[in-house]
């Protein structure tokens, strides 16, 4: 077997009833993916998976939305923007679709619509993409819960989650830490894994 299970790997989460990962070593098999990376889906009999293939720029994306509407004085915009956009510039791609079909694409586009979903992206296709939806919510999950994928974009602002009075997009929940998963690697929320 080549797909997520034989590798080391933690479950952070739900995301539309898929499980989502983070890796604890790369993943060589169906698909491919580094270290400390997230993934939606991938296990044995699950759908197919998708990997936030570039975290940093995800957050990236995320926060110059974000500035968009926060409060912050001009230096502070100007220096989050400058801490941004090195990252928001990069060519590569964000996510990466590991061998999805068209009928994979048009499932998961229902399930992201569902009313069912607080956020759901049926609130936001008429302003923008499904898969820019898709990189701001999981920026913003990783900006929040695991901050340290996107460690050079943290290191450069102060005081990163001060300004924040809510949350918008909400698209995964949270595996809680003393809760037993079957992941080889367990909770990615046990402290002792610091992320």
């Amino acid at each position: 077997m080549s797909h997520i299970d034989s590798f080391k790997h933690a479950l952070v989460g739900e995301f539309i009833g898929v499980p989502v990962y983070l890796t604890l070593e790369s993943i060589a098999g169906d698909f491919r993916c580094p270290a400390r990376h997230l993934v939606i889906g991938g296990g044995s009999g699950e759908h197919p998976a998708l990997v936030v293939a570039n975290p940093l720029a995800a957050v990236a994306r995320f926060l110059v939305e974000e500035l968009q509407t926060l409060k912050l004085d001009g230096k502070t915009r100007d220096a989050w923007r400058g801490a941004c956009l090195p990252f928001v510039r990069q060519d590569s791609e964000i996510l990466t679709f590991c061998d999805w079909t068209a009928d994979d694409h048009e499932e998961f586009r229902t399930r992201c619509e569902s009313p069912f979903h607080l956020n759901s992206y049926g609130i936001y296709k008429s302003r923008m993409s499904l898969e820019e939806w898709l990189i701001l919510g999981l920026g913003e999950f990783i900006f929040f819960a695991m901050p340290s994928l996107a460690q050079d974009i943290m290191d450069r602002i102060e005081s990163p989650h001060g300004p924040f009075r809510h949350i918008r997009y909400s698209v995964i929940l949270l595996v809680p830490p003393n809760m037993p998963v079957y992941a080889n690697g367990g909770n990615a929320f046990r402290s002792v894994l610091g992320v």
